[in-house]
């Protein structure tokens, strides 16, 4: 649950977005607490995977502002590195893990540590990686020399939630987190989510078309329709029916 603070982590103002003359996001509002688990859903063209990119900065926003921990994000720093920066990072549906590396190739990527410059300081990336599985409370990965592609899906969404918060995050996009795992590797991708928000003050976006999941994790739910924020339900006011009806009427 979030702390209490009047000042939103993250806000979201009037966002957005065309591309040539379809304009995927007109008008895009939210704000998001700190340990808060918000859910964005919407039918497919409703202009959430629009927001979400615009928020994690792969898409530089056409109108509106987004202003994180109270500072404005620039128009001209609007960028994928600039977000992470600011302590933004994205779970994207396909993980963005390379298969045939293992666990700690996969948390460093992009961050490989080095000693004398020269050569791979691979016990330096094992013992964070053990440390992250250990602060998330992962005891199912226990091999760090296996390729990810030998981990099951549960663990392999480990990896990608762990590499998300391993480097200081304080929100965590979530796009489809799982919509290829079974029953029992989603009650553990959201009792990871639980875990994090409650120990490490984390807050996510979901992006989810389980609506039970969005019931059992969000403490807010913000439908898009047609390319706006038409409507923000708290979790304990809205049923699976009329969640249902105002994605589908934008009502």
């Amino acid at each position: 649950m979030n702390d209490g603070s009047t000042q939103p982590l993250l806000t979201v103002e009037n966002v957005s977005k065309s591309f040539g003359g379809v304009q995927a996001l007109r008008d895009g509002s939210f704000d998001l607490k700190r340990g808060e688990v918000l859910a964005i859903v919407g039918g497919n063209g409703a202009g959430k995977s629009t927001l979400i990119k615009v928020v994690a900065g792969a898409h530089v926003p056409d109108g509106g502002r987004i202003v994180i921990k109270g500072k404005e994000v620039p128009r001209s720093e609007h960028s994928v590195s600039h977000m992470q920066d600011c302590g933004i990072e994205v779970v994207y549906q396909d993980l963005a893990l390379v298969p045939n590396m293992s666990a700690p190739y996969n948390l460093y990527l992009g961050r490989i540590p080095r000693k004398w410059g020269i050569f791979v300081d691979e016990r330096k990336m094992r013992e964070k990686t053990r440390e992250v599985l250990k602060q998330l409370n992962v005891t199912t990965v226990q091999d760090l020399s296996q390729p990810i592609s030998s981990m099951s899906g549960g663990q392999q969404q480990s990896i990608a939630i762990g590499r998300a918060i391993a480097w200081g995050s304080d929100i965590v996009i979530l796009d489809e987190p799982t919509a290829a795992l079974g029953p029992n590797e989603t009650a553990e991708v959201e009792r990871l989510v639980e875990d994090v928000r409650d120990r490490h003050g984390t807050s996510f976006i979901l992006i989810s078309h389980n609506l039970d999941q969005v019931r059992r994790l969000a403490d807010r739910i913000l439908v898009t329709h047609h390319g706006v924020t038409s409507r923000e339900f708290k979790r304990d006011e809205i049923t699976s029916d009329r969640l249902v009806k105002a994605i589908t009427l934008g009502e």
